[in-house]
């Protein structure tokens, strides 16, 4: 069993939620807030700095530009950067693309798969997981900026507790998960 809060805040252009997972051997509240940045492969579960070089090599520059507003921003907050994760990028990038070409909005895709349904199909396993998402914002500053300015938003991009991250886009829909590997 999964622990999930979501929260339905207003972004500039856009109605964008905010969904936190916490694994069921965690048995906590929603999760709120803490991030290592250790290089650590999700889907074997062993450090691998070659595979993270990997990860990052294929970074476009928009996911780029994404990740390094929001390591910003959790640096003034006092936790350490995330680390690009192909596993994230993958989940990321498939739900922008999904919610583009079926043109919906949420969370949950219309057959019910979520940010856990998506991380796993990519390989990857968490302890704890969140996504953003937002729509019709036309830069990475003007999202992570809405991001910011959105309280839930805020407090996943400043949950020192993750330690991963990915960013996918698609016409104007963005998503940029969250987690620590398990």
């Amino acid at each position: 069993m999964m622990v999930m809060g979501a929260l339905a805040l207003p972004l500039t252009g856009c109605m964008a939620t905010v969904s936190s997972y916490a694994s069921a051997s965690e048995r906590v509240a929603p999760v709120r807030t803490a991030g290592s940045g250790a290089r650590v492969d999700a889907r074997a579960g062993v450090h691998t700095a070659a595979r993270a070089a990997g990860d990052e090599a294929r970074m476009t520059a928009l996911q780029a530009e994404v990740t390094r507003l929001v390591n910003a921003d959790r640096a003034r907050a006092g936790c350490a950067p995330l680390a690009w994760d192909g596993a994230a990028a993958e989940a990321a990038q498939a739900h922008s693309e999904d919610m583009a070409a079926r043109h919906y909005f949420d969370h949950t895709s219309p057959e019910g798969h979520t940010a856990v349904d998506r991380l796993r199909a990519g390989g990857g396993s968490y302890r704890a997981l969140a996504e953003n998402i937002a729509m019709g914002q036309q830069s990475a500053q003007e999202v992570v900026r809405g991001w910011l300015e959105s309280p839930g938003h805020r407090r996943n991009i400043e949950n020192c507790r993750y330690t991963r991250t990915g960013v996918g886009y698609r016409d104007l829909r963005w998503t940029q998960v969250f987690y620590t590997p398990a």
